[in-house]
């Protein structure tokens, strides 16, 4: 939607993007077969590039879960406020943080 509007990213330096949630988990060399999934892995592969964001894909050694690669690459510390969204996450907000998961 960002994009759509003419947004770009403000500060792609804080800024990194994995495939996570839209591969499979098994044979995760190749993108899914779901054409929905597909599509989500093949914009991300385009627009990282283009708006200076860092991609960990698929096949790259620092490649893995979204919510574990930040602190296995030192990129996010204590104290940090640090926004992670992905496409199951509703628009206002994650849905880890509904209550219902102790977030």
């Amino acid at each position: 939607m960002g994009l759509l509007a003419g947004h770009s990213v403000c500060r792609p330096d804080l800024t990194i993007a994995t495939e996570d949630h839209s591969i499979p988990t098994v044979d995760s060399i190749e993108p899914s077969v779901d054409p929905v999934s597909r599509a989500q892995v093949e914009a991300l592969r385009a627009n990282a590039p283009e708006f200076g964001v860092p991609l960990h894909s698929l096949g790259d050694a620092d490649q893995g879960v979204v919510h574990i690669i930040g602190p296995q690459l030192g990129l996010t510390q204590p104290g940090m406020t640090v926004v992670c969204v992905g496409h199951q996450d509703p628009p206002a907000g994650s849905s880890h943080n509904d209550g219902r998961h102790g977030g």
